[in-house]
């Protein structure tokens, strides 16, 4: 069998990290399943709020494709979108199903877009140990959410249903049987690992980490430990910007329009990508993951929003999800960081490799800047 020469194979593994990052940044797609449990024990109330650029994807709602998405047409599908909702959103109560009924077709605008809003009663023979099984949207989306969140009186329940976990067990005991830090840290680490313009930004950030810019050319880094202290300096201000910007937007004390901060952060994208060709930072590089990491973590807290912090558990939440994030991010680094170190002496790697690898991330982030400012 012929062997693949060393180059081409580290060539086409730090390729494989390009290719998995769409032309396109992925938009994390949510929908909101809120119970209400009447104060005098009648039947439970839901809202379900489906965004319209998913049902889209199922339902002929753009009917005469002008890229618009009118009153009278969303009216139009009003007896497929029931028929939809109901065959994939059930609610039990105990051991006994719920029958759903649809009582009004709304639609509501939220930050990322409006959402169609499908107004049902549930006819339980019990308001309390409410359970919800969530199946919509995943056959076009693997990685759609859906916040469930049930009130009943002073108690609150909260859990996100995913593709692989569908089943929300709910109820008038405890605030909520599931855990919000378990949830939100799981949350935190998909969130990272389908942040394909956070990733490429830290893969930007990465590539010339086992490198040093001296003699107006890139060269080997003298030794493990200092690629070592380079990648921990420019994690740990990355980390330490981001948590600081998604705490303060996740409690709502600053709140950027979301259109500005995903211009930015492709712009983050193309400048850090960029500066590992034409450099023009070459120390203290730590201060451009600083500087940007403010920026990523309103990205951060977008999504978050997007999934929303439990009213009971905002805390525990927000820890878990940033966590999360830091774990997920920490993976990367591991996997990215050895091949790095083992490639940095290959004169191709600094001359050829590195800077093309560079380029095509600046052409996607140029790419992405481009939609962003133009939508």
């Amino acid at each position: 069998m012929k062997r693949t020469p060393p180059k081409c194979a580290a060539w086409l593994l730090l390729a494989s990290l390009l290719v998995s990052l769409p032309v396109l940044a992925h938009t994390l797609s949510v929908s909101h399943v809120d119970i209400v449990v009447p104060a005098d024990g009648s039947e439970p109330q839901i809202e379900l709020d489906l965004a319209i650029r998913d049902l889209a994807l199922s339902l002929p709602l753009d009917a005469n494709h002008d890229e618009r998405v009118t009153w009278d047409e969303l009216q139009a599908i009003r007896e497929p979108l029931y028929a939809m909702v109901k065959s994939g959103l059930a609610v039990s109560s105990g051991s006994a199903p719920c029958t759903l009924q649809p009582q009004l077709l709304a639609t509501r605008q939220y930050d990322d877009g409006a959402y169609a809003t499908v107004v049902m009663r549930a006819d339980c023979p019990s308001a309390s140990d409410l359970k919800v099984r969530y199946g919509l949207l995943f056959d076009v989306d693997p990685q759609h959410r859906a916040l469930v969140t049930f009130h009943n009186g002073g108690k609150d329940g909260t859990g996100i249903a995913s593709a692989d976990a569908r089943d929300i067990e709910i109820g008038s005991g405890p605030a909520s049987r599931s855990n919000p830090f378990l949830q939100f840290l799981r949350e935190g680490i998909h969130h990272i690992l389908i942040g394909y313009d956070h990733l490429a930004f830290l893969l930007s950030l990465l590539l010339p980490a086992a490198l040093l810019w001296r003699d107006r050319q890139w060269q080997p880094s003298p030794g493990i430990r200092h690629s070592l202290g380079h990648v921990l300096g420019i994690v740990t201000a990355f980390t330490l910007a981001h948590s600081i910007t998604l705490t303060l937007a996740a409690l709502g004390w600053i709140t950027p329009a979301s259109r500005w901060v995903e211009a930015a952060i492709a712009a983050s994208v193309l400048l850090a990508a960029l500066n590992n060709v034409w450099p023009v930072v070459t120390q203290r590089v730590w201060l451009v993951g600083f500087g940007f990491g403010l920026v990523h973590g309103f990205g951060f807290a977008g999504a978050l929003s997007e999934l929303g912090l439990p009213t009971g558990a905002r805390l525990a939440s927000l820890v878990g999800f940033n966590l999360g994030v830091e774990i997920g991010q920490m993976a990367v680094v591991a996997l990215v960081l050895p091949l790095l170190l083992l490639v940095r002496r290959k004169r191709w790697y600094a001359q050829t490799t590195m800077p093309l690898l560079s380029l095509a991330i600046a052409g996607l982030a140029a790419w992405w800047l481009w939609v962003r400012l133009r939508g």
